[in-house]
């Protein structure tokens, strides 16, 4: 049995200068080493797989049957390993200057417009290209590499992803006055006979909520569900219920529709920060893109 596992990378570079050449002395002088050691390195490997691989002769060496199968394998794989480094250069040459990234919308409504523009200010030659989405869709982003981050909450089961927590943000109460008992803070439960406007399933927000009532057994009168933060604020500014947001939507729109309340439990918040696929490497304009996203989510944290 051959000891193939165990064999040697540069003893098959040796074999590809010597098959693609046809000399062991032009092999040599390619690889900076003595035709004596490229014969010796040749044997070796004729010796571990069990067979010649080269017909030799004094002008030339010419591939055996079994050498021209070796070859045609390496080669396959060589140019699949070239193709991978060429695929690479067109993605280091695109980012140079050039960021793509995605958004959660309650992130990019209230908060990634300054921080474009400050970005924009810092380095004018730059480009931002930005997707705002539900964090479920930008995770398929993140693996095609059709962005390099995500900005929004954190996910449960990220086991091909890295996440950076920057801020914890809190779930709060949007509540009209006609809705408005006056309490310093409110319970989920006991609002059972209570307009509630919820933001949809595909948000992260209403996974947070859809434990917490399933694990306290809590019912809630759910009359509105609506994909932005900002539509939920808007019914409850128009009194039709109480609505139930991110604290950091609150930033970008005025209030007097509504008071806003804390919620009484622990768990109605969220992690907010940076998402990227395993193995990521950030580039320098990035890696500062991310460093002042990082110190805006901060400032309101």
């Amino acid at each position: 049995m051959t000891r193939v596992n165990n064999i040697n990378l540069k003893l098959l570079q040796t074999f590809l200068l010597a098959a693609v050449h046809g000399s062991f002395r032009r092999a040599a002088e390619l690889g900076q080493r003595s035709p004596s050691a490229i014969s010796m390195q040749i044997k070796d490997l004729e010796a571990q797989i069990g067979m010649s691989l080269f017909i030799r002769t004094p002008q030339r060496v010419v591939l055996t049957p079994e050498g021209k199968i070796l070859f045609a394998q390496i080669q396959s794989a060589m140019d699949s390993i070239h193709g991978g480094l060429e695929r690479l250069a067109e993605i280091s040459a695109a980012r140079q200057g050039h960021i793509r990234i995605a958004c959660a919308p309650t992130l990019a409504a209230s908060r990634l417009g300054n921080i474009l523009s400050t970005f924009k200010t810092r380095f004018p030659k730059s480009q931002v290209n930005v997707k705002e989405m539900p964090p479920r869709d930008a995770l398929v982003l993140l693996q095609e590499q059709e962005a390099e981050f995500y900005v929004g909450p954190e996910l449960p089961n990220l086991s091909d992803f890295e996440f950076q927590a920057v801020i914890e943000d809190p779930l709060v109460f949007c509540i009209p006055p006609l809705l408005d008992r006056g309490d310093k803070s409110i319970a989920l439960d006991g609002l059972d006979d209570t307009p509630i406007i919820l933001l949809d399933k595909t948000t992260a927000i209403r996974t947070v909520i859809d434990e917490i009532i399933s694990s306290e057994d809590i019912k809630l009168n759910a009359q509105y569900e609506v994909q932005n933060a900002h539509t939920a604020i808007a019914l409850a500014s128009a009194g039709l219920g109480i609505a139930i947001v991110p604290g950091i939507a609150l930033g970008s729109v005025s209030c007097d529709g509504f008071r806003v309340v804390p919620i009484d439990n622990k768990r109605a918040r969220r992690s907010v920060g940076i998402i990227t696929a395993r193995g990521y490497v950030s580039h320098n304009y990035s890696e500062q893109l991310i460093e002042l996203i990082c110190q805006d989510l901060k400032s309101i944290g």
